[in-house]
């Protein structure tokens, strides 16, 4: 499993506690997994509208809601190979 530090550069998914998935590229983070996306943008998945991406560009997610985090991968597009909860 690698660690956050490997992820810095690399697009990134988060889910976090309350259910969203935040996709951008991992800027930094801190002891407390408080976590900088830059060009991030949410993934919103609809039955009727597929999948909707809102863009929200620099991102600061606060540790205590990170649920999961993946690095992405292009063979894998739904981050199953690299997920972490």
């Amino acid at each position: 499993m690698a660690n956050l530090e490997d992820n810095v550069g690399k697009i990134t998914l988060v889910a976090t506690g309350d259910g969203r998935i935040i996709v951008g590229t991992l800027k930094g983070f801190d002891q407390t997994i408080n976590l900088v996306l830059e060009d991030a943008h949410e993934r919103i998945f609809s039955h009727t509208q597929g999948v909707e991406q809102v863009p929200l560009g620099l991102y600061l997610i606060r540790g205590d809601n990170v649920a999961c985090d993946s690095e992405q991968n292009l063979y894998n597009p739904l981050f199953t190979d690299t997920l972490r909860c």
